[in-house]
């Protein structure tokens, strides 16, 4: 496990936003109380998809995609090691989203 910094998961979301707007993807980035496991997170909307990608600062993140139309959701969960997997969490965001348009 690592002690992630929510500012470099902020960072990376913003890195991701103007791809997202391209494709028509709402976004609104969130960060969640201080405690001892902080998280920050990111939904997504577009059409019929939905998705939230939930970071803690333990390095914990859960990745969670829906349809609208038939209420099914897919989670996924992550034990990050390095900031640099976070990358691999936002397309694997942007991926489920795009695919089923």
């Amino acid at each position: 496990m690592i002690e992630l910094d929510l500012a470099q998961f902020a960072a990376a979301v913003r890195a991701y936003a103007p791809q997202w707007e391209r494709a028509g993807i709402q976004w609104q980035l969130t960060f969640g109380p201080e405690r001892d496991k902080s998280a920050a997170w990111v939904t997504c909307e577009t059409g019929d998809m939905a998705g939230q990608l939930t970071v803690w600062t333990s390095g914990e993140a859960e990745l969670d995609t829906g349809n609208l139309a038939t209420g099914v959701v897919d989670p996924v969960h992550y034990e990050l090691t390095s900031a640099q997997e976070l990358a691999t969490c936002l397309d694997d965001l942007t991926n489920r989203l795009t695919d089923h348009n």
